[in-house]
């Protein structure tokens, strides 16, 4: 495994979300059960079977249905009743299983949350800082990247950052309300499982390196996250990687920690 040590500046940076920058609560304990509660609604507006990609007659009122065009990418023995769906995907969310149809779906109707004012994401409040103030601080050639690589989809991404919980009176995003602030604006981009691939793949970093033309100098990129797997994949590929560690995170062994950079606040960043 290559080290995390090196004297290269770090000028950009990759966080992940859940666990990291976002208590690893507010995933399972409020975005899941929003969208279990949400779905039975949600699948019940359609008439069932559902037509598939090779049976639909092309109705354009079809067409322009986001959800619809979401579910038609389901085997044909899933959609033929709206129970069949809703059992399918709570088995995926029971069983938390990374499935890119269930993650477009989930951003649709977290969407409607987030604008309906029902959700709102509890980012720690260093994180906002270091969200704040990182790209603003100038580096020598004043390129300094903050990106986020979340299993989530890029949809559901930036909804969750446009849409943040603050209780600070100093911010210098966007403010939405009284409470909530819009991050998206110090964020440089975003990847997700259908962009780049499974996080705790390297090929998936080194696609991440490639896009952001950093592939010659992967020691200035660091990676953050709260899965060892993944912090070993983003170290392979050549990056720097920490350790997060939170409040009901995972615990970490004795054997990673003496191998691995642990932080347990983005505060401890000296970048």
């Amino acid at each position: 495994m290559a080290s995390t040590t090196n004297n290269t500046p770090i000028d950009t940076v990759i966080l992940d979300i859940e666990g990291t920058v976002c208590p690893i609560t507010f995933v399972k304990d409020t975005l899941f059960p929003y969208f279990i509660e949400k779905l039975p609604s949600i699948l019940q507006k359609f008439q069932y079977p559902l037509p598939t990609t090779t049976t639909s007659d092309n109705d354009d009122d079809d067409d322009d249905d986001p959800v619809l065009n979401i579910l038609k990418q389901l085997p044909e023995n899933i959609i033929q009743s709206w129970e069949s769906i809703f059992n399918h995907f709570k088995n995926l969310v029971d069983q938390d299983i990374k499935d890119p149809i269930l993650k477009s779906l989930q951003g649709l109707i977290w969407k409607q949350g987030y604008e309906n004012n029902e959700l709102k994401a509890p980012i720690y409040q260093d994180s906002i800082k270091f969200i704040e103030s990182f790209p603003t601080v100038k580096s020598k050639d004043n390129q300094r990247k903050i990106y986020i690589y979340s299993s989530g989809s890029i949809k559901a991404q930036i909804l969750l950052f446009g849409h943040v919980k603050n209780s600070s009176t100093s911010t210098t995003s966007s403010s939405i309300d009284n409470d909530t602030i819009d991050l998206n604006d110090k964020l440089n981009g975003y990847f997700d499982i259908t962009t780049v691939g499974f996080k705790n793949q390297s090929n998936s970093y080194i696609k991440i390196l490639q896009e952001i033309n950093k592939s010659q100098y992967p020691q200035s990129v660091l990676f953050l996250s709260d899965n060892i797997n993944e912090v070993n994949a983003a170290i392979n590929a050549g990056m720097k990687s920490y350790i997060v560690i939170r409040p009901g995170n995972s615990p970490i062994n004795d054997e990673d920690k003496k191998f691995h950079k642990i932080i347990y606040s983005l505060d401890e960043l000296d970048l």
